[in-house]
C-alpha cells in the first residue's frame, strides 16, 4: 500500500511538472524581468538620457555662493615722522569674512550651444540602444527556446537512427552466424552504432547546454528539458505582408534602430565639430553679485562693506598658439568617419534585411516541401509494417523507415524554427518588431495556461531594475521618438 501511495504521488509530481512547463511567452516575460543583458541595457539608457539634462546647464542661469571667516594675525613697521622717521612696530589681531552670491547668465556662448545639442544626440542615441537592445531580447528568446526545441528533435533523430543500426547488426550477425553473410557487413553495421551512440550522447550534451542558456536569460529553473512547451504539429505559415521588398526596405531606412544610431552619432560628431569651431568665437554673459566684507584687510579693520554689482563680461581666446585649428581639423576628420559608418551601417541593414527576406519566402516553400516529404515517410512507415505482417518485409526495413520518417520530422521542425527566426529577424531589421509579433510567434507552439508565476526566479531587490521592465511598451521603444528635436545649425 505504502509503495502505492508513493507510486502514485510520484505519478501526480510528474503531470504537474508537465502541466506547469514553460511556454514561449512566459519564457519572454521572464525574460524581461531576469535577463542580465536586458537589465544592463535599461540602466544604459538611462544614464544616456541624463545626457540632455547634463548638456542644458551651461545654457541656463549659475548661480554661486562663498563664504569666507578667519582670523588675522599683521605684523604692521612704518616710519613715525616721514620716510627718515623712527619706525613705529605694532601688531593687529582681527577676525575678517567675506560672503557673497553670483548669478551668471550665458548671452552669447557658441560651445555651451553645440554641447546642448550633442547631449540631446547622445540621448537619443541611447533611446535608439533601447530599442535596439529590446528586440535582440525577443530574438535571443525564440532563438535559446528553440535552439532547447531542436536539440530535443536531434536526440529523438540519433536515438531512432541507434535503433536502426543495432537492429540491423544483429540482423548481420545472425546471416553470418548462417552463412549468409560476411564480417564486414558486420563490422561496418557496428562501426555506424558506436558512431550513432556517441551522436546520442553528444545530443544529451548539446540539450543540457541549451536548456541552461535559455535559464539564463529567463532565469527559471526548468528540471528537464521536457519543461519547455513544443511546437504545434498544424503549422500554416502566413502569407508575408507587405509583399514587395521596397516597402520593408523604406520601414527599414527610417524605423531600424541600428541605423537610427548611427545617425545619432553623426549629429554628436557634427555637434563635436561646432564646439571646436566656437572656440573662435568670444563668449558673453550677464553677471549679477551681491557681496559683503567685515575688516577684509587691515586697513577695513571693523569696517563693514556690502556692494551689489551687475555688468556684462565678454572674453575672447585670440590666438592658443594653433590648438583651436588642431581641434577642428580632429573633429572634421571624426564627423567624415562617422558618416562613412552611417553608410556602412545602412547598407549592411539593408543587406540582412534582404537575406531575412529572401529567407522568410523560401522557408514558406521549404516548410511546404518537407511536409510533403512526412507524410509520404508516414505512409512509408505504415506500408512497411503491413509488408512485415504479410512476410514480404523484415523488422528492419520498418526501422529504416522510422529512420527515415525521423529525418523528416527532424528538418521539418528545424524549418519550422528558422522560419519563425527568418519572421522576427526581418521585422528587427524593418525596425517594427514589437511584442505582438512575439504574441503571434507564440501561437505556434503550445500555450501553457496553468503555468505559475512563482517558477520566476525574481531578481534581488538591491539589483532589480528600477523601472517596471516587466510592462515595457516594447512598441514605443522600438521606433523611438527623438529626446529633443535637434534644430538646425
Amino acid at each position: 500500500m505504502k509503495k502505492s501511495l508513493i507510486a502514485s504521488a510520484l505519478a501526480l509530481s510528474l503531470v504537474m511538472a508537465n502541466a506547469n512547463a514553460l511556454d514561449l511567452m512566459n519564457a519572454y516575460e521572464a525574460s524581461l524581468a531576469n535577463d542580465p543583458t536586458f537589465r544592463a541595457a535599461v540602466k544604459d539608457a538611462e544614464a544616456g538620457r541624463a545626457n540632455l539634462e547634463i548638456s542644458r546647464g551651461a545654457l541656463l542661469p549659475q548661480l554661486t555662493a562663498n563664504y569666507y571667516s578667519a582670523i588675522n594675525n599683521t605684523h604692521l613697521a612704518q616710519p613715525q615722522f616721514g620716510t627718515y622717521g623712527p619706525t613705529v612696530i605694532s601688531n593687529q589681531a582681527y577676525p575678517s569674512n567675506n560672503s557673497y552670491f553670483q548669478v551668471t547668465q550665458a548671452l552669447f556662448n557658441l560651445q555651451a550651444v553645440a554641447q546642448y545639442r550633442q547631449g540631446a544626440a547622445q540621448a537619443n542615441l541611447a533611446q535608439a540602444k533601447l530599442a535596439y537592445n529590446t528586440q535582440d531580447l525577443l530574438i535571443r528568446v525564440l532563438q535559446a527556446y528553440t535552439d532547447l526545441l531542436f536539440a530535443r528533435d536531434q536526440y529523438s533523430y540519433y536515438a531512432a537512427q541507434k535503433v536502426a543500426f543495432k537492429e540491423q547488426l544483429q540482423v548481420n550477425n545472425r546471416r553470418f552466424e548462417k552463412g549468409e553473410g560476411t564480417i564486414t557487413d558486420s563490422l561496418e553495421t557496428r562501426a555506424s552504432y558506436e558512431m550513432a551512440d556517441a551522436q546520442v550522447i553528444e545530443a544529451r550534451d548539446t540539450i543540457e547546454n541549451n536548456k541552461r542558456k535559455l535559464e539564463a536569460i529567463t532565469g527559471i529553473r526548468l528540471q528537464s528539458a521536457a519543461d519547455v512547451k513544443p511546437i504545434l504539429k498544424t503549422f500554416h505559415v502566413q502569407g508575408l505582408k507587405p509583399r514587395a521588398f521596397a516597402e520593408w526596405e523604406e520601414m527599414a531606412l527610417s524605423l531600424n534602430p541600428e541605423i537610427l544610431a548611427s545617425q545619432h552619432n553623426e549629429e554628436i560628431a557634427r555637434q563635436d565639430l561646432q564646439k571646436s569651431v566656437a572656440g573662435n568665437y568670444p563668449t558673453i554673459s550677464a553677471l549679477a553679485t551681491w557681496g559683503q566684507q567685515n575688516s577684509y584687510y587691515i586697513s577695513t579693520i571693523n569696517q563693514q562693506a556690502t556692494t551689489s554689482t551687475a555688468g556684462i563680461q565678454a572674453s575672447w581666446n585670440l590666438f592658443n598658439g594653433g590648438q583651436v585649428t588642431g581641434q577642428i581639423s580632429q573633429s572634421r576628420s571624426n564627423l567624415e568617419k562617422a558618416q562613412a559608418q552611417t553608410d556602412e551601417t545602412r547598407g549592411r541593414v539593408i543587406t540582412e534585411l534582404r537575406k531575412q527576406y529572401d529567407a522568410v519566402l523560401s522557408t514558406e516553400q521549404k516548410v511546404a516541401a518537407l511536409k510533403r516529404a512526412v507524410e509520404s515517410a508516414t505512409e512509408l512507415t505504415k506500408a512497411m509494417r503491413k509488408s512485415v505482417r504479410g512476410g514480404e518485409r523484415i523488422n528492419l526495413d520498418i526501422l529504416l523507415a522510422d529512420k527515415t520518417l525521423a529525418t523528416a520530422q527532424r528538418d521539418l521542425a528545424q524549418a519550422k524554427y528558422n522560419y519563425l527566426l527568418a519572421y522576427l529577424r526581418l521585422k528587427q531589421q524593418a525596425g517594427n518588431l514589437t511584442s505582438e509579433d512575439m504574441q503571434t510567434v507564440a501561437t505556434y507552439f503550445e500555450l501553457d495556461e496553468a503555468f505559475k508565476p512563482a517558477m520566476v526566479k525574481a531578481p534581488p531587490a538591491s539589483s532589480a531594475p528600477q523601472m517596471p521592465i516587466g510592462n515595457v511598451n516594447v512598441r514605443n521603444l522600438t521606433a523611438p521618438p527623438n529626446v529633443v528635436d535637434l534644430p538646425g545649425n
